[in-house]
């Protein structure tokens, strides 16, 4: 593998190692902003997010919390929308800021500030959700297993014909939904590639986020022995490179996201 501290990919669309499985080694997931934490390569938190750790913790709170008490992604995008301008947007702390950045012509800067400021609150909404499904998971787990303990206790055997009291006990087994509302993949990604390394690619193992790549023209090859060298990959897998607004399902560049204009690489999983 290259000592250049940039070569890397970044797993899309899951923020969270436990979310997936049969990653490779040295494929990191993107932090948004979290203080360091879990072991050392596995992270990737960029150094130019325009948000500090206490700001970001205190959002991924926030959406943790509303997230657990609400069933559609529009309840929470809905409270996180005054977040994406900016904590203080349409104030009057707003407006100096904007009559400052013209007067000293770095209006650009500031919207380039504003764009990053937004892309990271949208990361710490994904990482939130993302979290909370996970938590889901593990409370349906456990369910499972206590469940089975519930009818062995009855008498229960995998084949009996359940009738009357018992057949309604058995039956009345909540149902969590795990999954819950996700920030859409295209909405990430586009997040995930403004603070993204020119020299880093993506790793996706995911077969629907593929295959919506290669309806949209993503072309996959061979990996070729200098990426796999580069990454530090054994094995097969195919890679592609296409520019950022293409993995995002959009044929034409954004003007207000320049960073999608940059060819990317990603490695996928070799297909069957």
């Amino acid at each position: 593998m290259s000592l250049t501290s940039d070569d890397f990919l970044v797993n899309v669309p899951a923020l969270h190692p436990e979310t997936t499985s049969g990653t490779p080694q040295g494929v990191r997931f993107l932090n948004p902003g979290l203080p360091v934490q879990g072991e050392a390569g596995v992270f990737f938190r960029p150094g130019n997010l325009p948000m500090g750790e206490a700001v970001a913790s205190a959002m991924l709170a926030q959406f943790a919390q509303l997230a657990r008490e609400s069933k559609r992604l529009g309840d929470i995008s809905a409270f996180a929308s005054g977040i994406y301008e900016d904590f203080h947007s349409g104030t009057s702390f707003a407006m100096r800021d904007e009559i400052r950045a013209e007067q000293s012509g770095t209006k650009a800067g500031e919207d380039a500030r504003k764009a990053l400021s937004k892309a990271q609150t949208e990361l710490c909404l994904a990482w939130a959700l993302e979290g909370v499904s996970l938590e889901l998971a593990g409370l349906e787990e456990k369910l499972d297993g206590q469940w089975a303990v519930f009818e062995q206790s009855l008498g229960l055997e995998e084949d009996d014909t359940l009738e009357g009291e018992a057949a309604a006990l058995t039956g009345a087994k909540p149902d969590l939904v795990p999954g819950g509302p996700r920030v859409p993949v295209p909405l990430l990604l586009a997040s995930v590639l403004a603070f993204l390394p020119e020299k880093a690619g993506l790793f996706c193992a995911d077969p629907a986020v593929i295959a919506d790549w290669e309806e949209y023209g993503v072309t996959f090859a061979a990996a070729s022995d200098a990426t796999l060298a580069r990454f530090g990959l054994t094995g097969s897998w195919r890679e592609a490179v296409a520019p950022g607004h293409l993995l995002c399902l959009s044929k034409r560049p954004d003007p207000s996201k320049p960073w999608l204009d940059l060819p990317r690489l990603v490695v996928a999983a070799a297909g069957d």
